[in-house]
């Protein structure tokens, strides 16, 4: 009998809930802070572009916090008697530790009650949403979880994210990244590049280059794109999701967008937004683009 699978993530994953063709989908708003305040998205008022704005017309400092235990345990306790199985798909261990703890502590509670796949994405942002459209296609066409497990390790393994930043303070202020590395940006007035890669079992937000302009960064984008189709030895790329950012920098998100095009061979493309916590640590003009191989 196939098994009936919810599946669980939290909302920085940087798509909507209706971009996945999967009913069974419970998304958890991740908790934002601004000045000890906390604020939950919502479509009409506290948005990504609601906290962009704030933070170009106020000095203030955002942070997020971890899924909140309570706020899974309540999805679980709704739905325990419905599934035979709950995947709970998470941002990567190594830009969250807490949330895998919250995780964990919460499969421990439940493990004679329902069984729970905690799958580390090792991915953050659009990363996340990516590897989620593929355990969707993974649990349509299996349900053992040995199967499940090695196919979802497999398209996390091949999934890359590139966050092209304007400035990195945002990041500096939320506490992902050090005072040093912030002010060399800001410095040198370059545009940082960031990675994360499914390959890295830390899953670690890391640097991978820097360029002058918007359009400078994009052609590393494809350069990036390029190289690790080589890698794979692949001629098409499967996914390519790419984000709209804020629409403050539209003319480089479209550049970059006509770039893949006319470049990079692929079989889907989607388009995303980021969620008000996504905003918290890539501020304004910021976008980003995954891939999975």
């Amino acid at each position: 009998m196939k098994k009936e699978i919810l599946i669980i993530t939290s909302d920085n994953l940087g798509l909507k809930k209706e971009q996945f063709d999967y009913p069974s989908l419970e998304i958890i708003k991740c908790p934002v802070y601004i000045n000890g305040k906390e604020y939950r998205e919502s479509d009409h008022e506290y948005t990504a572009n609601w906290l962009i704005e704030k933070y170009l017309k106020e000095n203030i400092v955002a942070k997020s916090s971890s899924i909140l235990q309570g706020d899974l345990i309540d999805i679980i306790e709704k739905n325990k008697d419905k599934y035979s199985l709950v995947i709970h798909v998470l941002m990567s261990h190594g830009v969250s530790a807490a949330t895998t703890l919250v995780a964990e502590n919460v499969k421990k509670i439940y493990r004679d009650v329902i069984p729970i796949l905690n799958i580390d994405t090792r991915q953050t942002s659009l990363g996340i949403g990516l590897v989620l459209l593929k355990i969707i296609e993974i649990i349509k066409q299996h349900d053992h979880i040995d199967d499940i497990l090695r196919l979802a390790d497999e398209a996390i393994r091949n999934t890359y994210s590139v966050f092209v930043m304007h400035d990195l303070n945002y990041l500096f202020k939320s506490g992902r990244i050090g005072k040093a590395r912030a002010l060399m940006g800001s410095v040198l007035r370059i545009i940082p590049l960031v990675g994360i890669s499914g390959e890295d079992k830390e899953g670690l937000v890391v640097p991978i280059g820097k360029a002058r302009t918007f359009m400078q960064a994009n052609d590393k984008i494809i350069e990036f794109i390029h190289n690790k189709m080589l890698e794979k030895s692949v001629v098409k790329v499967q996914y390519i999701v790419n984000s709209l950012g804020y629409g403050d920098n539209l003319d480089a998100v479209s550049d970059l967008s006509n770039k893949i095009k006319e470049s990079v061979p692929y079989e889907k493309m989607i388009t995303g937004q980021p969620h008000l916590v996504e905003a918290v640590y890539y501020g304004p003009k910021s976008y980003s683009i995954s891939i999975n191989i």
